[in-house]
């Protein structure tokens, strides 16, 4: 059976102003003063009224004046939409931050549990009108406000990403979130901090940066082992404002939820030539399979089903094996890999499913067979290919990721990966 590489289906605007060279982004500072009752203190004494006798009561100190500092400053102009827009406070708390834009739309953010500091939850909008309001107040509760107006710089150039998953769809335990840009990503460090993964249970997952098959940069998010089943994954993706290079801004906003369904791994033994489907941890079916031949063996690794069709046409042109073959209509086509790796229907093959190894580097399977793998997968679902004489499948090759070890994963995190997958902590009230 051909290993199908491409194998085709039957079935912000606005101007901002240029900073001069040197002009720096200065906080803007604001202090409230706190006034005594104006009692004094006897030289040597404990605090007490002047011209007690004894029994005097004592006086407490004033707490000193709060101060807020907004970085940038009032005024400022082609502020960065990413990493300059914060508000601290000293010698008091912060009570209330409200970010708006031009048409009063609030920018979400929170408060740091200490009371000292705030940001931004995600990149500003390239080329907006931005207006902060802030307060705080000290330790005897004397308060203090402050506001600045900031203009964001404009874009030269802007990207978009491509998202494998989608809101409300379900997946298997094999799930990989992949994004592939359509620009190149000169800061990737940038992007991955606006990249947040969320899931009920927790678990340890990472990022990992690769190239697409296609040579497109691409960041892929996967666990350290498969999800639980009945897992629940929330993908948020605040693009929009976020720098991937020089001039080069996002314009893309995602909340994506959804569910890994059911637990099925099927694990394709090339040199006994059978496929074991097990659901849930117990078999369900020992499938006779004839994979790729010496001459084009199939890949290593763990697969992931992408997709399925029933009806395909597969066209050796596509995948440089000249005019090899041409088969139209090929039934039960499991999506394995983004260069053409299939498990589908063989019926040409009949008498050589667990026997021979006869194919151009696909899973063959019988008619039947075909019909009863089709029928039980589902996108998301690994694909475990053991006992190849060939090269282990690419992270890069739809989603071939499970095939490289936890720690390298890891080390392809911009960020440092490893982290869990568990809610951020409510700030202290």
């Amino acid at each position: 059976m051909p290993r199908i590489h491409g194998a085709s289906r039957t079935g912000a605007a606005g101007g901002g102003i240029r900073l001069f060279a040197g002009l720096m982004v200065a906080p803007l500072i604001f202090i409230a003063g706190c006034s005594s009752d104006g009692g004094k203190t006897e030289p040597g004494g404990s605090g007490g009224t002047s011209g007690g006798t004894g029994g005097g009561t004592n006086k407490k100190v004033a707490a000193g004046p709060a101060t807020i500092a907004i970085t940038p400053a009032d005024g400022t102009k082609s502020v960065e939409t990413d990493g300059v827009l914060k508000v601290d406070a000293t010698g008091g708390k912060l009570t209330s931050v409200v970010v708006t834009d031009a048409k009063g739309k609030t920018v979400d953010g929170q408060i740091s549990p200490d009371g000292i500091g705030w940001k931004p939850a995600a990149p500003l909008a390239n080329g907006g009108a931005y207006t902060v309001a802030a307060k705080a107040a000290n330790a005897d509760g004397a308060e203090v406000t402050a506001q600045s107006k900031f203009n964001t710089k404009s874009a030269d150039d802007t990207f978009v990403a491509d998202f494998n998953v989608e809101p409300d769809s379900t997946w298997g335990v094999g799930a990989i979130i992949s994004l592939k840009f359509n620009a190149p990503i000169k800061d990737k460090a940038a992007i991955e901090r606006n990249l947040k993964v969320v899931s009920e249970p927790a678990v340890q997952g990472s990022w990992s940066w690769l190239k697409d098959l296609d040579g497109n940069d691409r960041i892929d998010y996967r666990p350290e082992k498969y999800w639980a089943s009945g897992t629940k994954v929330n993908l948020k993706a605040n693009l929009t404002g976020a720098k991937a290079a020089p001039g080069v801004y996002g314009k893309q906003t995602k909340d994506i939820k959804f569910t890994i369904g059911r637990s099925l791994v099927a694990t394709a033994d090339l040199k006994s030539k059978h496929m074991s489907v097990k659901k849930d941890g117990a078999e369900v079916e020992d499938l006779p399979i004839s994979a790729g031949g010496p001459n084009y063996p199939t890949w290593g690794g763990t697969m992931v089903v992408l997709d399925k069709v029933d009806g395909i046409t597969m066209d050796s042109e596509t995948v440089g094996l000249g005019d090899a073959y041409n088969m139209k209509n090929v039934r039960h086509a499991v999506h394995l890999t983004a260069s053409g790796t299939y498990a589908h229907g063989a019926p040409w093959n009949d008498g050589k499913f667990g026997r021979q190894n006869d194919s151009h580097g696909c899973i063959g399977l019988s008619a039947s067979n075909a019909k009863t793998f089709f029928d039980l997968v589902t996108q998301g679902d690994p694909v475990e290919v053991v006992n190849s004489t060939d090269k282990t499948v690419k992270a890069g090759n739809g989603l071939g990721g499970w095939s490289v070890d936890w720690a390298t994963w890891v080390k392809g995190s911009a960020l440092g990966g490893g982290g869990s997958t568990a809610p951020p902590a409510a700030p202290a009230a």
